[in-house]
């Protein structure tokens, strides 16, 4: 099985079609996990809100590849809580974690955001951080 985790972002976009990509090579399944958190002294929608917007998420990037790779399928997950630690806790038997990078700034290359720094620490896998498409 191979994690893959996404955001919403194109970053995470490229990252959840490289992992696609992978299974077909590896065979195996791929498990579409997007993680969310609720602080309700700061988040204007509702919890259960915030739940559906991430199911939908969850559906509309995995309708966006499913039939593009021949994968033994796509699971997908949506998890209330810490993103590294839900990550972190999906991809615990798994052959790899895939992650969309945001790099930014002259020292992006030196630099994982927090996510993707907790992760690599953290996970039992390999970790495959997926760099951002360079537009021409």
């Amino acid at each position: 099985m191979i994690v893959v985790g996404i955001d919403g972002t194109a970053v995470s976009r490229a990252a959840l079609e490289w992992a696609v990509e992978e299974a077909a090579v590896r065979d195996c399944v791929v498990h579409v996990v997007h993680a969310w958190t609720f602080d309700p002294q700061s988040d204007l929608l509702p919890a259960e809100e915030l739940h559906e917007n991430s199911l939908q998420l969850l559906h509309d990037q995995v309708k966006s590849v499913r039939g593009r790779s021949h994968t033994k399928g796509i699971r997908r997950s949506s998890v209330r809580g810490n993103p590294a630690r839900a990550l972190v806790d999906a991809a615990s038997e798994a052959e790899l974690l895939v992650l969309g990078s945001h790099q930014r700034g002259p020292l992006a290359g030196l630099i994982l955001g927090s996510v993707s720094a907790e992760c690599v620490r953290r996970a039992r896998c390999p970790v495959v951080i997926v760099p951002p498409a360079h537009e021409d």
